[in-house]
C-alpha cells in the first residue's frame, strides 16, 4: 500500500497539467481562446478610428457678377494645397474682366507658369460636363471656368457644399464680395471632410 500511494502522488501533477490543458483548449462551449495584435496606423489607431479633420478639403470659388453669377471659377483639392496657391488664386479672380458678349470668355491676367489648356467635355455617367477653360499649375493645381446662365446662387452653393461635405454653408458665412476689373465678385470658401476633386458635378450638373 505505501509504494501504490507514492505512484498516485506521483501521476497526480501529471494528469492535474494535462485536465487543465484540456479545458482551456475545450472549455468555454467549443470556442478558442485566440490572442492577437490588431492592425494599426501610424498614429495608433485603428482604420476604423481614423477618420478626415473637418476642413481637410476646401473649394474656392469666385463667381461674376456677384449679384447674378454666371461665370464660376472654381478651385478644388486639400486644405493644405489650396492654401499653397490661394494668393495666385486670388491673383486671377481681382483681374477679371467681362466680356460685352456675356457668354465670351472673361479677360484675366495669368501668373507665371500657369496655362491654359482650353476647354473640354467630360462624360459622366452618361451626362455631358462642359468647362469653358481650364488653368493648370503642372499637375499641383487647377481652375475651372465655367459659364452656367441661371440656377440661382443658393441652389449652386448647396452644391458645392456637398461635393465638399460642408454642413454649414450660409451666404453670409461662405461669401465675400470683392472688386474685379469693372464688376464685383463673389468669393466662394467652403471646407469639409469630402475631397472634392474628380467627383460629382459642378454647379448646376456642369463643373
Amino acid at each position: 500500500m505505501p509504494r501504490l500511494y507514492s505512484r498516485v502522488l506521483l501521476v497526480l501533477p501529471f494528469a492535474l497539467v494535462a485536465g487543465l490543458a484540456v479545458c482551456v483548449t475545450g472549455c468555454g462551449g467549443g470556442d478558442a481562446v485566440t490572442a492577437y495584435n490588431a492592425p494599426k496606423s501610424e498614429n495608433g489607431k485603428g482604420p476604423s478610428d481614423v477618420v478626415p479633420a473637418a476642413g481637410e478639403y476646401r473649394i474656392l470659388g469666385a463667381l461674376y457678377p456677384a449679384d447674378a453669377p454666371e461665370w464660376y471659377f472654381k478651385f478644388t483639392g486639400s486644405t493644405a494645397q489650396i492654401t499653397t496657391y490661394e494668393a495666385e488664386f486670388d491673383k486671377i479672380t481681382k483681374s477679371v474682366k467681362l466680356q460685352a458678349n456675356p457668354t465670351a470668355l472673361p479677360a484675366f491676367d495669368m501668373p507665371a507658369e500657369w496655362t491654359r489648356t482650353g476647354p473640354r467635355v467630360v462624360d459622366r455617367g452618361g451626362i455631358q460636363i462642359k468647362t469653358d477653360e481650364t488653368l493648370r499649375f503642372g499637375t499641383k493645381a487647377e481652375i475651372t471656368i465655367t459659364y452656367i446662365p441661371g440656377g440661382g446662387l443658393g441652389q449652386n452653393l448647396a452644391r458645392w457644399a456637398g461635393q465638399v461635405g460642408a454642413t454649414d454653408f450660409a451666404p453670409d458665412k461662405v461669401t465675400q464680395k470683392f472688386d474685379a476689373n469693372g464688376v464685383k465678385g463673389l468669393r466662394v470658401d467652403l471646407r469639409g471632410p469630402k475631397n472634392p476633386t474628380g467627383g460629382g458635378g459642378p454647379f448646376m450638373g456642369k463643373q
